[in-house]
């Protein structure tokens, strides 16, 4: 039995009044994954195209 077909068969043996929740918390989690957008870049203007900004920010001021 496959983890679909066990939260299938919870649902069906669940009381009708939790059923609301239910709904609500899976909402919920999709809603979540949605959030996780890319930063747009636009408005950098192509400061960091070339260059590693791993290496960049652990260099040491050489003042």
């Amino acid at each position: 039995m496959t983890t679909k077909e066990k939260v299938k068969d919870e649902i069906d043996n669940m009381p009708e009044e939790l059923l609301d929740q239910v709904y609500e918390f899976i909402n919920a989690l999709k809603i979540k994954k949605a959030r996780n957008k890319k930063i747009h870049t636009y408005r950098l203007k192509g400061r960091f195209d070339n260059m590693n900004i791993r290496e960049r920010a652990y260099e040491k001021d050489s003042d």
